[in-house]
């Protein structure tokens, strides 16, 4: 049982204040109503929100303000840029690449944007939803989305699209189309940061379009190009257009001797933690235009490889591969998102529900975030930066004192909560009908 929303927290009405001039008054009440519910645990479940706030909103309110309200997201995306590039003064940083599946039931065609795709973690076939993400953090604790799309597999027709037909980008294509969004909105250029489902040419020269330094991960299977020690020659004497042979990344690297290993040194009571062995080289491959520096790493208790491309020619390995753990935030972030505010229980089935309900997410991690960022700098000594769940509890707590107040000041708010629980405790099991003859029959049943 869910303490009841006592009022808003004021960290999110002030936090999302920056939307005001794109909403109504009564839109943006509605709005950081439903955030201040997903904040204090609330499932994103229109009916479970009316609940929490003890039917200060009814559910057809609610759902009429997702799926029909005049607003624009997009003019609202646009202020949350303004607003975060006005909060930090970014420098650098690194912007990670990378998508997630909103998983939903098979009753789900009506809602929008659901596919049937293919799940790499689950290894098998589901109905989904596919956004890809971009993700900021500046290394330490400043980490915020800065914009999302969402991927279609193909042109297949679903319901939700009443005759529409959608235009099918490649997820590469959308993670281009949102970096360049945000160097036009003022973000600065950093370090873009992806696993090898982005490590492909085209991603790779569209970055270097945007003068953008980057860490990629690719797979084994590249070749590498090592030139010949003497000029190939044809039959007639002529030297071969091409003067290298193409060589396995695994390959070429096992002939690489030295390698070295990277972890934490030794500190007090701690011994020395070797968490990589790392073999580095400067290579073109056969894929990707020019030349990179590249990284094998092996976790020596996993037996894990894996490769790492970057354009920064005079970074060691040790410095690329700390740069790409940095990619992690974005694993965090996909699991606050679908943990803590319930990304994947939204079932809103509009385009602009659907589209707002991502856009909310979103928005609640960076407050959360940046009400962290605050409270660790707020005096002169920084302190220790907390976990989002421990902002996600002292909201919680605060809340819990909200209501106690307000009960003492109002008996009635606790007989309206108490009446509300007591309506949704029961359910009748459906009656058990004995099957009768309806009708004799000569004819063989079909």
């Amino acid at each position: 049982m869910k303490i009841p929303c006592a009022e808003r927290l004021p960290f999110i009405v002030a936090g999302l204040a920056f939307l005001q001039p794109a909403l109504t008054n009564i839109q943006f009440n509605t709005l950081t109503m439903v955030a201040t519910a997903l904040v204090l645990g609330c499932n994103f479940s229109l009916t479970e929100i009316n609940r929490m706030w003890l039917g200060e909103k009814c559910v057809s309110t609610l759902s009429y303000f997702f799926s029909d309200a005049k607003f624009s997201t997009n003019e609202m995306m646009n202020l949350y840029a303004l607003q975060v590039i006005k909060l930090y003064k970014l420098k650098g940083g690194y912007y990670c690449v990378d998508d997630t599946m909103k998983h939903h039931t098979n009753f789900c065609k009506w809602i929008y944007g659901v596919f049937v795709l293919f799940d790499h973690a689950l290894k098998t076939n589901l109905k989904a939803v596919c956004i890809v993400f971009l993700y900021y953090s500046d290394g330490d604790d400043v980490k915020f989305p800065i914009n999302f799309r969402i991927y279609y597999q193909d042109t297949k027709k679903m319901p939700w699209q009443k005759g529409k037909n959608t235009v099918c980008k490649t997820k590469y294509d959308l993670a281009l189309e949102m970096i360049k969004w945000a160097l036009d909105k003022g973000f600065p250029r950093g370090v873009v940061l992806a696993d090898s489902w982005f490590g492909s040419g085209p991603f790779i020269e569209g970055l270097k379009s945007f003068g953008m330094s980057y860490v990629v991960e690719i797979k084994a299977s590249f070749k590498v190009r090592v030139p010949f020690t003497e000029p190939k020659l044809t039959a007639t004497g002529k030297k071969v257009k091409n003067q290298y042979a193409l060589i396995c990344l695994s390959d070429v690297f096992k002939a690489i001797i030295p390698f070295s290993k990277c972890g934490f040194p030794a500190k007090e009571s701690k011994a020395e933690k070797v968490l990589y062995h790392a073999k580095i080289m400067t290579a073109q491959l056969n894929s990707i235009s020019g030349k990179h520096r590249i990284v094998q790493s092996v976790d020596p208790v996993k037996l894990t490889t894996k490769y790492l491309l970057t354009n920064e020619l005079t970074w060691e390995a040790s410095k690329i591969i700390s740069a790409y753990s940095n990619r992690w935030v974005i694993e965090e972030f996909f699991r606050n998102a679908k943990q803590l505010t319930d990304m994947e229980g939204a079932t809103i089935r509009s385009e602009q529900g659907v589209t707002l309900s991502l856009c909310l997410v979103s928005w609640i991690d960076f407050l959360l975030h940046f009400e962290n960022h605050k409270q660790r700098t707020a005096d002169k000594l920084s302190k220790e930066s907390l976990t989002i769940p421990s902002i996600v509890r002292r909201a919680q707590y605060w809340n819990l004192e909200a209501f106690m107040d307000r009960v003492q000041s109002n008996a009635n708010l606790l007989i309206k909560w108490l009446g509300l629980e007591r309506k949704k405790q029961d359910r009748n099991r459906k009656k058990f009908n004995i099957l009768i003859d309806l009708e004799n029959c000569s004819d063989t049943c079909t």
